[in-house]
């Protein structure tokens, strides 16, 4: 469903493939989460802040390998989240309330 998520990460070197598939892992796991039962505006907030807690602290691990989570990769990773939500059919959400908790 979701086969281009994340996309250009994976085409950019730069990018460790192995990390971007767990950030995308990570993603996809907000998907189905955010699916189950009729969510409030404010638990998909929630869910997307747990989300990132998770994808903040790969952060150490993408510097270790000469990588990182830089503007760009905020761009994509911020894009993939609200491509997620839109797709389970919340059309109202806030990209920035989205991501707000991003630590890169």
């Amino acid at each position: 469903m979701f086969n281009d998520l994340l996309l250009p990460m994976f085409d950019d070197g730069y990018y460790p493939e192995v990390l971007v598939a767990e950030v995308k892992q990570h993603i996809l796991d907000f998907f189905k989460k955010i699916q189950k039962n009729h969510k409030s505006e404010s638990d998909i907030y929630q869910l997307a802040a747990l989300t990132l807690v998770r994808i903040n602290e790969m952060k150490p691990l993408f510097e270790d390998l000469d990588s990182g989570l830089d503007e760009t990769a905020t761009d994509y990773i911020a894009e993939a989240m609200m491509m997620v939500v839109q797709e389970a059919g919340y059309l109202d959400i806030d990209l920035e309330e989205l991501v707000a908790n991003r630590e890169w």
